[in-house]
């Protein structure tokens, strides 16, 4: 069998780093949410205290699954649906309440997941070594700011690989075939943990453009009524680990002027699936506040333009071996960057 020339081709190998699982306006106090992740059923809780904890789903005992029947949260822990078997945020067995004594096989029978809440964010940390978090996921500084509000986000299931999905950060030739847009400005610049994209794009009524299916809208109709609008506008794109992205744009007009934080993730489901979430918030670049229809539009908008890439990675391969251009972006570059999440950490 022939070894795969990178580390993320290999069957069974997920990305060592966090993965925004659910945003926090999703798991209530109390509440419980069942997950599937890296081929693998999960269960995530968020206790009296609001700290919230992804456990693996099936109870040691007699495997029932924990968010079965709503679940059942007690203080912070979550008891078993079935013979109420209790277990803390770190997978420990604390309570059998028809038993003298917890098993010494049982204590710690069942896996605490890592979690990183914040930015209005819930992810969970992936590592087959089994090592400590990282810390590079960095604040929103403008998150629960007034002005802003919550993540207004949407989510797709698709067939594709990770690794289809990172490669965008450094597409530049894509942007007027997909996108319609011409590109005026374009950097890369690679860091230990994060790849970074600096661009200017400008809407352009000729270039062509994918259609994703579904929207409310006609994407190619908003995109040429707006094409005329001369935006002084910028935007700062970052992977920050394998597989959650941080956007922050502004743009400068006559008509509307204003800032925005995209978050844009992926989470494998399994070998063969991936989670795709694109979230925005939005707020005023001046005193002035934004028209009502500008603020109802503009996520939908962010998401058709996610969903335009979407549309390709469904049915595309993914090419080991590439013919590339001059005109691509470093995209050798960028995949020995994104390896590191797949090698052992020596």
């Amino acid at each position: 069998m022939t070894k795969a020339k990178y580390a993320f081709l290999e069957p069974g190998n997920y990305a060592r780093g966090w993965h925004v699982v659910l945003f926090s306006q999703e798991l209530l106090v109390s509440e419980v949410k069942q997950l599937h992740y890296f081929g693998r059923d999960l269960v995530a809780y968020r206790g009296e205290s609001g700290q919230v904890a992804i456990l693996d789903a099936h109870c040691p005992h007699l495997g029932a699954n924990l968010g079965s029947a709503e679940g059942r949260v007690r203080g912070d822990t979550i008891a078993c649906p079935f013979h109420g078997w209790t277990f803390d945020s770190s997978g420990t067995c604390v309570d059998i309440p028809y038993a003298s004594k917890v098993p010494d096989k049982a204590v710690n029978a069942l896996r605490g997941w890592p979690v990183l809440e914040k930015n209005g964010l819930i992810a969970l940390w992936y590592d087959t070594e089994q090592g400590d978090p990282e810390d590079y996921l960095p604040d929103i500084a403008e998150w629960g700011d007034s002005g802003w509000g919550d993540w207004v986000f949407y989510r797709s299931r698709i067939r594709a690989k990770a690794c289809d999905v990172i490669e965008n950060i450094v597409d530049i030739a894509h942007f007027p075939h997909v996108h319609g847009g011409n590109v005026k400005a374009f950097e890369n610049s690679f860091g230990e943990r994060t790849v970074t994209q600096l661009s200017t794009i400008k809407r352009d009524p000729h270039a062509m453009m994918v259609t994703p299916p579904g929207l409310d809208f006609e994407i190619a109709e908003a995109r040429n009524d707006n094409a005329g609008m001369e935006a002084d506008a910028w935007g700062d794109a970052t992977y920050h680990g394998p597989s959650v992205m941080y956007y922050y744009t502004e743009s400068k007009s006559p008509e509307v002027s204003f800032r925005s934080w995209w978050v844009n993730s992926h989470t494998p489901v399994n070998q063969e699936e991936l989670d795709l979430c694109s979230a925005v918030i939005v707020s005023s670049l001046t005193d002035a506040p934004l028209p009502d229809d500008f603020v109802s539009m503009y996520p939908q908008m962010a998401h058709a333009a996610f969903g335009q890439d979407v549309e390709i990675w469904k049915d595309k391969i993914y090419r080991e071996e590439p013919i590339l251009c001059d005109g691509d972006g470093p995209v050798t570059k960028l995949r020995r960057w994104y390896e590191q999440f797949y090698l052992p950490r020596e």
